[in-house]
Order: structure tokens, then sequence, then C-alpha cells
């Protein structure tokens, strides 16, 4: 599913791996979103 135009917010707490936000992040980007963290 493209997300072409979309944007989305990505939220973190305490005790979150570093790998397990860089790689949601950049899926999303891969499918064309606007990510905000």
């Amino acid at each position: 599913m493209r997300l072409d135009g979309k944007k989305v917010v990505v939220l973190v707490a305490e005790g979150f791996e570093d790998l397990e936000y860089w790689v949601t992040v950049m899926r999303l980007r891969e499918e064309g979103a606007e990510v905000v963290s």
C-alpha cells in the first residue's frame, strides 16, 4: 500500500530499541510517507 502524501507520526517510549525505530521509519519512507517523530 502506497502512503504517498501521508504524514505519519512515530511515538517512542523508554526502552524502545533503536533498530525497531529505524526499520519502521525506513519502511514507511519507502512507501512514500512523510515521517515525523
